[in-house]
């Protein structure tokens, strides 16, 4: 019997909240919202072509700055109030052999504050993963990232997934590692623990000068923000579907950095972060 996919994998909202409202400080909100349909692909229903759309709302705040601040809308570190995220992923994950597989994805979006919007906010990331299984316990993954951000255009990608027992997982993978383990079951839910890290950020088309007399004297600019991320925290799953998460977090290393070289970058503090999210 050939087993069917759902269409409608899952819909997803996350939150994030940085904390900065100071001097060398930058608070950032985002808010993500999307949704995973299935396609079969080559007749193969256990591999199919995952579509997702999504938008995402960045809205930016800080540092406090010495000097009188410009007719509304504020810009701050030289950031509009908002960018946004408008996007289309596809994702596919197919076994050539039971041991050797990969992990592909593509993404096309558009990358503005929607006032700026040049042919730099129509951008494309993805990212090609080879997976070799040892062992049903062990796999191995290496390839690269393709972020296509001002300075870093290309990561490389990999390292190993463990799971040594239906309790316990290893993602030891760069960019991305995580940890978890399962603390208990609470009726129909599960209740897991774990710690991550993640590169994070972005990249949107600008528009500067929001105090110029006319659209005309504006200038334009591709900026895009980066850091690395460390948190802490817990996820659930149950059996109707409904799965979420709480974590915890410090962002360090973050930079702002411009393509016009005008300022170079921006290096905010350090700041905590929470993140939430509930999918369905």
């Amino acid at each position: 019997m050939v087993a069917m996919q759902k269409f409608l994998q899952h819909v997803d909202l996350d939150y994030d909240w940085f904390a900065g409202n100071g001097a060398n400080e930058l608070g950032i909100d985002d808010v993500n919202l999307s949704a995973t349909f299935a396609f079969p692909l080559f007749f193969n229903t256990q591999t199919p072509l995952l579509v997702t759309p999504g938008f995402a709302a960045h809205y930016w705040s800080g540092p406090v700055s010495v000097l009188p601040p410009p007719p509304p809308p504020q810009y701050s570190a030289d950031m509009p109030p908002q960018t946004f995220d408008a996007y289309l992923d596809a994702a596919w994950n197919p076994w050539v052999t039971e041991y050797f597989g990969g992990e592909l994805e593509g993404r096309i979006g558009v990358y503005s504050d929607f006032y700026s919007v040049t042919s730099e906010s129509l951008r494309f990331t993805g990212k090609g993963v080879a997976v070799i299984k040892l062992t049903p316990h062990v796999t191995l993954k290496a390839g690269v990232w393709y972020l296509n951000r001002v300075t870093v255009k290309l990561l490389p990608a990999g390292g190993f997934v463990w799971t040594p027992n239906p309790d316990v997982y290893f993602d030891i993978l760069f960019p991305n590692p995580k940890v978890a383990r399962r603390l208990s079951n609470c009726g129909n839910t599960e209740w897991w623990l774990y710690a991550r890290g993640d590169y994070g950020g972005g990249a949107w088309t600008i528009r500067r000068n929001p105090d110029a007399p006319n659209f005309y004297n504006m200038s334009h600019d591709l900026v895009d923000y980066d850091d690395i991320r460390i948190a802490v925290g817990l996820d659930f799953k149950t059996l109707r579907r409904l799965n979420g998460y709480f974590e915890v977090g410090l962002s360090c290393d973050r930079q702002l950095n411009y393509e016009s070289g005008m300022p170079n970058a921006f290096y905010p503090n350090n700041t905590v972060y929470i993140g939430a999210g509930l999918s369905y």
